[in-house]
């Protein structure tokens, strides 16, 4: 797991007042969210996880604004707009000379449409940055053996709007395999969090379409679903045989977690620092099973 470093607190401020933004556009508010996330980043411990910090920031959200879902429209505009994208993104997918390593380029691609860390975040860019960019660290040829091979696939999302890339991804993997996974089970968050995809995202999207599918939400621990930390959330990695991790939040809290797969872009400097590679990399990293 990666924990708490000092640049993460301005970086946690930043974002606690876009979202603070995006639910009041009264500016008491958003000064009393940047009061309660100053006062909970003084007594934080440094050995908790980044991810821990985006619960308290939509709680302080919440709390001060009454507003659950600041990123409520935002999210299905996102999945809209990705949607609209789909059929171009399924030729250039269809046409390129590795079908798999496209789609893979685009799911880390996807992984742009965080509004944790942008304003705004444009989709025919995030085409064009899976176009012009090469992987800064491409383990795809233990994730082609891997997809070929699997029986089981676990795969935790990340972003709405970032979903539709992974259905793609999903997709070209069955089309690679020539056949169905027993299972695949996907990972969305129990509740709004940030610009996360939800179980509603899912939906939206039709990602629960896909041939046996199965969902089990994350979420804080506080609710009905397992923090992704839990025992039980440990238990579904052992009972999957690829387990596919999207996202830098999820690479913060399973960095550690052996014979995994890491997708995404590297937005912040800590884990483009982490993994050694410049800013806004895409990245596709195996994390070898550990020795015994």
């Amino acid at each position: 797991m990666l924990k708490i470093r000092p640049d993460c607190i301005p970086c946690t401020l930043s974002s606690a007042l876009r979202m603070a933004r995006r639910a009041s556009s009264d500016p008491e508010q958003h000064k009393q969210v940047v009061q309660i996330m100053t006062q909970r980043l003084a007594h934080i411990s440094w050995n908790e996880s980044p991810f821990e910090l985006a619960f308290t920031i939509q709680e302080a959200v919440f709390k001060v604004t009454g507003i659950r879902d600041p990123y409520s429209e935002v999210k299905k505009e996102s999945n809209r707009d990705a949607l609209e994208l789909y059929p171009k993104m399924k030729k250039l997918i269809s046409n390129s000379k590795n079908p798999l390593e496209t789609a893979a380029k685009l799911a880390a691609a996807g992984n742009s449409i965080d509004f944790g860390v942008y304003s705004e975040v444009d989709l025919d860019s995030v085409i064009v940055k899976a176009e012009r960019l090469e992987f800064a660290i491409k383990d795809f040829d233990e994730f082609e053996k891997r997809v070929k091979g699997a029986e089981k696939l676990l795969y935790f999302l990340d972003n709405a709007g970032e979903i539709v890339f992974d259905k793609l991804l999903i997709e070209t993997m069955l089309e690679f395999r020539g056949s169905r996974f027993r299972e695949i089970t996907l990972v969305p968050k129990e509740e709004p969090l940030l610009n996360d995809a939800t179980i509603a995202d899912v939906q939206e999207v039709g990602l629960n379409k896909l041939p046996s599918v199965v969902i089990k939400p994350i979420g804080s621990g506080r609710k009905r679903a397992p923090y992704p930390r839990s025992r039980e959330v440990s238990d579904w990695i052992k009972e999957h045989d690829l387990v596919i991790f999207k996202g830098q939040g999820n690479l913060e809290l399973f960095l550690d977690e052996p014979d995994t797969f890491f997708i995404l872009v590297a937005k912040c400097p800590i884990i483009a620092e982490v993994l050694g590679i410049p800013r806004e990399s895409l990245v596709l990293r195996y994390s070898p099973p550990s020795k015994t």
